[in-house]
This record gives C-alpha cells, sequence and structure tokens, in this order.
C-alpha cells in the first residue's frame, strides 16, 4: 500500500468556493475508484490537507492524472499555495496524524 499526503493553503479567500468545489470532486473521485483504499480531507495548522492510500503506485499515478485531479492540478497554482505532497509506504492505514508526522518530517528536510 502506498499512502499519500499533501497540504495547501489557500491564495486568496475568494479562492475558497472554486476550491472546496474542485477538493469535492478529487474526494468522490477517489472514493470511487476501486484501487483506493482510504480517502479523507482535513484541516491542521492553517493548512487543508489531504490523504489517501492507494494499493499501489501504479493506481495513485493513474488517478493522479486522470478526471477532476488532473483538472485541479491545472488550477492548483492560481487557486492555492502547495505546500509539498509526500507518499510513503504503508502496511495500513495511517491516521492522519500518523500521516502528518511523517508529512512534517519528510517536507522539512526538503524544504
Amino acid at each position: 500500500m502506498l499512502a499519500a499526503i499533501g497540504g495547501v493553503s489557500l491564495r486568496n479567500w475568494y479562492n475558497a468556493p472554486e476550491f472546496f468545489w474542485r477538493a469535492g470532486q478529487v474526494y468522490w473521485q477517489a472514493k470511487g475508484d476501486p484501487l483506493c483504499l482510504h480517502a479523507t480531507m482535513f484541516r491542521q495548522d492553517g493548512l487543508y490537507f489531504s490523504l489517501s492510500v492507494w494499493h499501489d503506485i501504479e493506481a495513485m499515478l493513474t488517478f493522479s492524472q486522470s478526471g477532476p485531479h488532473r483538472r485541479v492540478m491545472l488550477a492548483a497554482d492560481r487557486l492555492a499555495q502547495v505546500n509539498r505532497f509526500h507518499h510513503f509506504p504503508c502496511i495500513g492505514v495511517p491516521t492522519p496524524e500518523q500521516a502528518i508526522q511523517v508529512w512534517r518530517q519528510n517536507t522539512q528536510v526538503a524544504e
């Protein structure tokens, strides 16, 4: 299994409606994918996070390059500041707290 977590912050408050509409579409795209084992979104420390767990890297890459996810990525620079995404192997679905800890450890090293 492969977990993917990423955090973003809105560029401007007026981007919120479009951002949340697009994020909702991506969420339902993931929830409908049989190779997505878990998907959630949450807010922490002023950032909006997505956390998903995939059967394997091929499933995650196929998802990331299709449908609503592909379209939100085309609009991402206009709507939000992307504060890094990170993926990591897992043997079970991590809690949001566990995923945030891994994310923080790996994004701080990269900055």
